[in-house]
């Protein structure tokens, strides 16, 4: 009975004291963990923020644990969390903060009083948040009195992670203010550096293998280990970005993926040292790719496997197939064997000594606070040999890969020398060879040149005089036949002509016999009737006479058309020429009319050539421009249009040369006259037809003019004429 009682007694004695936790004495430099003492209910009342509140009958819970491992809180969604918190008195008053790290969405209060929200806490996913970011919040306790932390938490069922996550459902740690910059300093510069220095290098290394590549596309063992660095670097990456994501289904996808990539890596660093000896993939290979696999599925589902069988033997088969790999390559004598096991020592080495050093570094965690310097100066070098070893087998088959591309270049550096010089001799004796090549090659060319220019005039020469020789035999021809005609009609035309006049002077003679008779009175009254029909017998015959005159003028043109000269060409004096039948024209026109007056100019360019010409043909043709010229400037004149009009003709000469390299010369005859109108330009070149009043004009003159020049002499006749103003004939003819 007696021990009965004191037992009964002890028992309530230790549920009073488990009611007081212990005191917070001043924080270390590394903070503070509250993992224990925390109670939890599922539910959601705000009297449970109350520190009143009674959370006895509360069952316990330990939240350094992942969101797998608390089935009760993944069930309820939404519930609250409680712990009772004491300071000394070296604390009281004191600014402290508490360091929040969770998986999920949170309300804080301490002893009813809302210090923070982490997101938005609800049991709907559609309206959570989840905040995983670190979250610091400021506090202080003014007294050594038990304070309460309440915390309303929710983790819906819309949130996504994975059993094998090493994530903490809710972590606490408090610190004081005045430590906790110098505490993320460490603790930023001992994993940022690391990450982001390891991210880099990955990078680095995964763009010159793929460079490599690019270059030599034979060497597939860059290609992997470009991809071996890449999916390293993407393992680094996704873990630098967990402690950026705010989601916490974000940030289990980012842990995901970091442990995936990581696996992914290593496969990929067995498959680049396969490609690196040229070891053919066999069973052992895939039985490791097989338990990686495995490995990967058990360590993401968290599969409870005995003795860590999960994780260390596909590791330690890669290893072994390093060894084994290398092992059959010196076997083949293979330069580059001893490079997998060289990096396999140093792994080995650097996990050991890592080892070393961690054991260390938690035995001078039992020291006091003056060890903390120590400490870190051995975690860090810890983490620095963990760096090594993770990069000393990807990085030695690099540099191997670097060597080998070294001697490879050295070598064709050899022969490209060799090469250069046996190259240098040949060029010498190639230039040689075509120099003469080169100096016999423009020989030929210039003399197939000169050889074709002089078989092109000759061409052309030919053609144009083929061309003149069928012009003449059509304009012989035509002449023939012309004058035949002409002949023919000229005989009648004679006998019109002569009988009219002989006719007109026989009437005249018996016209003076009547007038006679009828003076003196001797003849009958008919006689005057007889004398009238006389006179209009008279009219009509000087009628017959003035028109057999006119078709015999046209006779004579045809005749002249036809006509052909010597067509001997010789050099003429275009100048001499022009002058001459200028003043011919001019002349002859005041022979016809005394009263006609007109300035005439010759405009003639000086050192002009001689040209080959028929000179009767051309002679007719300027006789024939300046007689029409004159002309119009004679009947404007005559219309008496304006009292200041002063009739005047010029012709002017000159030497000119076209874009063709052709040598012309240029014969202009211009006057001031009546101008032709615009719609029978095309028409004054056709036979018959003139501008002139009947009578006046045969239409052959310019006709003629044209065939000379054109057809005769292979140049150009053009005309530019405006009514009322004047007209400018262009000879053109060949050099």
């Amino acid at each position: 009975m007696r021990y009965a009682f004191l037992s009964f007694v002890l028992l309530c004695c230790s549920q009073i004291f488990g009611q007081q936790v212990p005191a917070l004495r001043p924080v270390s430099e590394n903070g503070s963990t509250l993992s224990k003492y925390w109670k939890w209910h599922a539910g959601d009342n705000p009297q449970w923020a109350l520190p009143t509140f009674d959370d006895q009958k509360w069952s316990d819970i330990q939240l350094d644990q992942s969101i797998h491992h608390l089935p009760q809180i993944r069930q309820a969604q939404l519930g609250w969390l409680r712990r009772p918190i004491r300071v000394n008195a070296l604390l009281v008053n004191k600014p402290l903060c508490f360091y929040i790290r969770q998986a999920g969405a949170a309300e804080i209060y301490l002893d009813g009083k809302l210090l923070d929200t982490l997101g938005v806490v609800s049991s709907s996913p559609s309206q959570e948040v989840t905040y995983s970011i670190t979250k610091v919040i400021p506090f202080s306790l003014p007294d050594t009195n038990q304070h309460t932390i309440a915390v309303r938490f929710s983790f819906s069922k819309g949130n996504f992670y994975y059993p094998g996550s090493n994530q903490e459902t809710f972590t606490l740690k408090v610190f004081e203010t005045q430590n906790l910059g110098s505490w993320i300093r460490k603790t930023s510069s001992r994993t940022s550096g690391f990450l982001f220095f390891s991210i880099g290098l990955f990078l680095v290394f995964s763009i010159l293998h793929f460079l490599f590549y690019r270059s030599n596309r034979s060497k597939t063992v860059s290609l992997t280990l470009g991809f071996t660095m890449l999916t390293f670097a993407l393992a680094f990456i996704a873990e630098s970005l967990e402690t950026q994501l705010q989601s916490s289904s974000h940030q289990q996808i980012g842990e995901l993926t970091t442990f995936i990539t990581f696996y992914l890596g290593v496969i990929l660093i067995n498959v680049s040292l396969y490609h690196y000896l040229h070891q053919p993939f066999r069973y052992f290979f895939f039985i490791q790719a097989i338990l990686i696999a495995v490995s990967l599925v058990c360590m993401a589902m968290e599969v409870d496997v005995p003795y860590g069988l999960a994780v260390w033997p596909p590791f330690l088969l890669i290893f072994t197939d390093f060894i084994r790999v290398s092992i059959l390559a010196e076997r083949r004598k293979d330069s580059n064997a001893k490079v997998p096991i060289y990096s396999l020592v140093v792994a080995a080495g650097c996990l050991v000594l890592a080892i070393v050093f961690f054991v260390i570094a938690g035995a001078f965690v039992g020291f006091n606070n003056t060890q903390n310097g120590y400490v870190e100066f051995v975690v860090v070098i810890a983490m620095l040999l963990i760096f090594v070893m993770l990069f000393s087998i990807p990085v030695g088959l690099s540099f191997s890969l670097v060597r080998e591309y070294s001697r490879t270049h050295q070598s064709l550096r050899k022969k490209i020398q060799e090469l250069e010089s046996l190259s240098a001799k040949s060029l010498a004796q190639e230039q040689e060879k075509q120099h003469i090549l080169a100096v016999q090659n423009e020989t030929l060319e210039k003399q197939v040149a000169e050889r074709t220019t002089e078989l092109k005039a000759s061409i052309e020469h030919l053609k144009t005089t083929q061309d003149q020789l069928i012009q003449s035999e059509k304009l012989a021809s035509l002449g023939e036949l012309t004058a035949g005609i002409a002949h023919e009609i000229q005989n009648p035309l004679n006998f019109v002509n002569n009988f009219s006049e002989v006719s007109i002077e026989l009437l005249k003679e018996l016209h003076e016999i009547k007038e006679e008779k009828m003076a003196k009175g001797e003849g009958p009254k008919e006689d005057e009737l007889e004398i009238e029909l006389l006179g209009d017998i008279e009219q009509n015959l000087q009628k017959i006479n003035h028109h057999g005159k006119r078709a015999s003028s046209i006779v004579k043109g045809m005749l002249e058309h036809s006509r052909t000269g010597s067509g001997k060409k010789e050099p003429i004096d275009i100048n001499t020429l022009a002058d001459e039948y200028l003043r011919l024209a001019y002349h002859g026109l005041r022979a016809k009319d005394k009263c006609f007056n007109a300035d005439f100019n010759l405009e003639a360019a000086e050192n002009l050539p001689k040209i080959n010409v028929v000179a009767q043909d051309i002679s007719r043709v300027l006789l024939n421009l300046i007689n029409n010229a004159f002309y119009a400037v004679q009947q404007k004149k005559a219309a008496n249009l304006s009292h200041n009009y002063q009739p005047a003709v010029w012709v002017s000469t000159q030497y000119i040369t076209d874009k063709n390299a052709a040598d012309w010369v240029e014969i202009h005859v211009k006057d001031n006259g009546t101008g032709i109108p615009e719609e029978v330009q095309d028409k004054i070149f056709q036979p018959f037809f003139t501008t002139k009043p009947t009578g006046q004009g045969t239409g052959l003159g310019l006709s003629l003019a044209y065939d000379i020049v054109t057809k005769g002499h292979g140049g150009t006749l053009d005309v530019e004429s405006r009514q009322g103003e004047g007209t400018e004939f262009i000879v053109k003819l060949p050099v």
